[in-house]
């Protein structure tokens, strides 16, 4: 029947036989009327489905799917009438998803094929059966217009308008808008996604709905359904931390021992006990799938530190961090330091005028820069600011800090209060001391500003605090005595350093050259010159020195002795010092094997010679005893003794002949060339260099980046797995038919899983290997991943095929060639499990190489397992053919 005409007779059809039937479709099936007056009439006729974005499964169809140009003859002829009796009624409308990946989309029945590119796969649609000449077909139609005819084996028929549900695996959305509607499964509004902002769920599978909007299926991390959305309101990803939420915020770690983290797979990086109180710049944070909201810590050089649970942290509002209380007091030790009025650091003031003094502390801030701010206020409660902590020093008392001296005064007041404490209630008056010497071991510099000597009789009996008001320093007999408590450094090599101030019982400053050492007070003598009263680090009183043979030094620490050399750090776990207090200082563990540069050094007080050490950033990282590092050549540092097998991997590097970058050759020409390396360099660039010998010869090549270059591992761990594994699969296995005598089967296809059936485990192809099928199996079950063979190579034959073994295996990992089997024996490099490897003699005409296992228990026993023509078997090692060379690869 033409087309034109079956349209005809189908839509007269529709005239006369919806009046005599009266149905329509519905979730309870067809339905019959007494009435036409069920039956609408469209005043518009087109070929579209028209309204079909419905909420309502029920389809109610009129005249509107006749074509208004179309007419027919309302005559009682007999012929056509007869024709309209033997149409079938026009089918009911459902819903299909086009599940055929492949599918054919017909612009007419029989007629030509959409070109669609596949863009309407799993979409769904409303559809129609029709018969076409015996051919079942679906008409579908989109809410717009008829789309074209289809197969119905391409389809599945849904219940709803939602379409089928397409399973999704492994993948992950954040929920990133609040004004959504969310849908229960029955695709009932069920509320907003306002609850829901920002969570990460997993993406159980997706509709594409009828409406032409795609909705995803979400679950929560116990599988238990959340709901259905829009995908416009889900980020998708394939990772579980989700979204990734971009700001630049500042917060500081409150919570001890929680658990950081160094990546989404969870790797810890320790707890946040290394990291507490501080403060960190945070960049990003994450709602992971498993409910947890994330933060990624960075810290003031945006190195990242590490990624903790929002409740390890608490928000600051500046990069100063969090406001922690205190109430101590301090005295100010650092002369002309700045203390700050804010945390721009640009409006400041020096403690020049609070230096010694007393002061009480509010509170502290731990800065995103590391240091630790006192907020500082003194007597009147007026704040003075921001000072580092290492400007002052915490004291028990508002008396602050103890400076010891040795010196006598005389009391010149006489009704003054002799004080017990700070606290100035216990006290008594100086009547009876007054004009009455005294000595002085130390002083104090109050809270309120008044500085308190601490007084002590003749017979060591302690009197109390006094205001330095109430006394004057006097001499004593020797002349005056000035006490002091510095250090100095010998300057001069053969000065006499004098007993007494006969002059007549001294000795040499000879061994005393360059060491510091501790004054105790000095006197300036008749003579006219000064003379330091000398002691060294075990309290030896060693003499009066002339001050012209010593220099007068700030700290323990001695005299600066300027010096440019770089130094390698040795030791692991040593203290590098900020200061020769020796209280504040750092591990070396961050900065072991590294290469550093020395400005200068001082021989201290306690005898040793510290070294002052700077990055190459120019950072100076503090005082390292000399014992703690090796003294370098040049940048590059102290080698250090290595052996390993590196292969060329990357090009565009250099190829040094000397750390003063003459280059010697580039990398390009070296890519998958296998070098030794006997010695690496921590260069103060922060690269490592490794100094390479060429493998055959034993000659130094040069030095190379570390980034060049890559280990050569053993086949095991190439794979992916171990050689316990291996043995522990080929053990379990020696004596039964799980794989010995599967019979052989050659290499005929690019398919490599025929090859790979052993007795013992056999597919669909049925028993039988080849040799490399049998070496790919035990590795495969193993925990081997063959991929590394075929994804490297992608030669034919996949991974049952020796020579994509031989290639990947060459570029990969360590190997030994040899030219006989007696060689490979004598070589004591096999081990039982190894891979050995026969590359064929290229010019015979049916040469073939060959593939299989070391199995001998010593490294010269001749024994091989491997697939034949015989099958597999256990034998001596032989070749089917004639060989050229022996590749042996060690599983470690």
């Amino acid at each position: 029947m033409k087309k034109k005409k079956v349209f005809y007779v189908s839509v007269l059809s529709v005239l006369l036989c919806f009046p005599l039937l009266g149905f329509k479709y519905s979730n309870n099936g067809v339905t019959s009327s007494t009435s036409s007056s069920d039956i609408e009439v469209s005043s518009t006729s087109t070929t579209s489905l028209e309204s079909s974005t419905v909420v309502s499964t029920e389809t109610t169809f009129s005249s509107s799917d006749v074509n208004d140009k179309s007419t027919i003859n309302q005559t009682n002829d007999e012929e056509t009438e007869n024709q309209i009796k033997q149409e079938a009624p026009i089918a009911e409308k459902f819903y299909v998803s086009i599940i055929d990946k492949n599918y054919q989309l017909l612009e007419e029945p029989n007629g030509e094929v959409l070109q669609d590119n596949g863009e309407n796969y799993q979409r769904t649609f409303a559809a129609q059966e029709i018969d076409d000449n015996g051919t079942k077909l679906y008409l579908l139609f989109s809410p717009e217009k008829q789309v074209g005819y289809i197969q119905p084996n391409s389809t599945e028929q849904v219940i709803g308008q939602e379409g089928k549900l397409f399973s999704e695996t492994d993948v992950y959305g954040s929920i990133n808008s609040a004004d959504v509607t969310l849908f229960n499964s029955n695709f009932q509004a069920n509320g907003t996604t306002s609850a829901l902002k920002d969570h990460t769920y997993k993406i159980d599978g997706f509709y594409n709905h009828f409406d032409g909007k795609q909705y995803y299926l979400l679950k929560d991390v116990t599988d238990k359904f959340v709901g259905i959305v829009e995908s416009i309101a889900v980020e998708k990803t394939k990772d579980q931390a989700g979204q990734k939420h971009s700001v630049n915020d500042y917060y500081s770690v409150v919570k001890n021992n929680q658990k950081v983290w160094k990546n989404f797979d969870f790797e810890e990086l320790g707890t946040s006990e290394m990291f507490v109180d501080q403060t960190f710049n945070v960049k990003e944070w994450y709602y992971h799938f498993n409910g947890t909201k994330y933060f990624v810590l960075y810290d003031n050089s945006a190195n990242f530190k590490g990624i903790v649970e929002e409740g390890t942290i608490q928000r600051a509002s500046s990069p100063g961090g969090i406001w922690k209380t205190a109430s101590q007091y301090v005295t100010i030790t650092k002369n002309n330091w700045t203390i700050w009025k804010d945390f721009n650091f640009k409006n400041g003031s020096s403690t020049n005028n609070l230096y010694q003094r007393t002061y009480r502390v509010t509170g502290w801030y731990r800065h995103i820069n590391g240091t630790k701010y006192l907020s500082v206020y003194d007597n009147k409660g007026i704040w003075q600011g921001y000072l580092n902590e290492d400007g002052a020093q915490v004291v028990d008392t508002p008396g602050g800090q103890w400076h010891s001296t040795n010196q006598y005064v005389t009391v010149t007041k006489n009704n003054w209060t002799i004080w017990k404490d700070f606290n100035f209630k216990n006290g008594s008056s100086t009547k009876n001391m007054y004009q009455k010497t005294y000595r002085v071991t130390g002083w104090y510099r109050h809270y309120n500003g008044s500085k308190y000597l601490s007084v002590y009789d003749n017979k060591g009996n302690w009197q109390g605090y006094l205001n330095e008001g109430g006394a004057q320093v006097v001499n004593n007999p020797g002349g005056q005595w000035h006490s002091t408590n510095q250090y100095v450094t010998v300057t001069k090599n053969n000065w006499t350093i004098w007993k007494d101030f006969n002059f007549k019982n001294g000795s040499s400053t000879k061994n005393m050259y360059q060491k510091t050492y501790r004054v105790t007070g000095w006197y300036r003598h008749y003579n006219g010159s000064k003379y330091l009263s000398v002691y060294d680090n075990k309290g030896n009183w060693q003499g009066y020195l002339n001050e012209g043979g010593a220099q007068v030094v700030n700290n323990p620490g001695g005299q600066w002795h300027s010096t440019n050399q770089y130094v390698t750090i040795t030791k692991n776990n040593w203290t590098i010092w900020k200061d020769f207090n020796f209280k504040n200082g750092s591990s070396t563990k961050n900065m072991y094997q590294k290469t550093y540069r020395v400005t200068g050094w001082y021989r201290h007080y306690n005898g040793s010679k510290y070294l002052s050490v700077y990055d190459n950033n120019g950072n100076w990282q503090g005082y390292l005893n000399e014992g703690g590092a090796a003294k370098a050549a040049g940048a590059q540092g102290t080698g250090f003794s290595i052996n390993k097998s590196v292969l060329v991997i990357k090009s565009g590097y250099s190829i040094w002949n000397n750390f003063g970058w003459k280059e010697k050759a580039r990398t390009n020409s070296l890519i998958n060339k296998t070098y030794q390396i006997k010695w690496y360099y921590k260069h103060m660039n922060g690269s490592t260099y490794y100094s390479l010998y060429d493998s055959s010869n034993g000659n130094w090549f040069g030095y190379v980046n570390s980034g060049a270059v890559r280990e050569r591992r053993g086949t095991a761990h190439y794979l992916g797995t171990s050689r316990q594994r291996v043995m522990n699969e080929l053990y379990a296995h020696q004596n039964d038919r799980f794989y010995l005598s599967t019979p052989y089967r050659g290499l005929s296809s690019s398919n490599p899983e025929p090859f790979l059936s052993p007795y013992g485990a056999p597919n669909a192809y049925g028993p039988g290997m080849n040799c490399t099928g049998f070496v790919a199996y035990v590795m495969r079950r193993s925990g081997g991943n063959l991929n590394r063979i075929s994804g490297i190579t992608q030669g034919w034959g996949s991974y049952a095929n020796a020579y994509n073994w031989r290639d990947a295996l060459m570029r990969n990992t360590e190997y030994y060639t040899f030219n006989s089997i007696d060689a490979l024996l004598k070589s004591g490099k096999a081990q039982k499990g190894d891979i050995i490897y026969f590359d064929p003699v290229w010019t015979d005409i049916n040469y073939d190489c060959h593939i299989g296992i070391f199995w001998g228990n010593r490294s010269n026993e001749n024994r091989i397992w491997h697939q034949v023509l015989a099958g597999n078997m256990q034998s001596h090692i032989f070749s089917g053919t004639r060989f050229s060379k022996i590749y042996l690869f060690p599983q470690d």
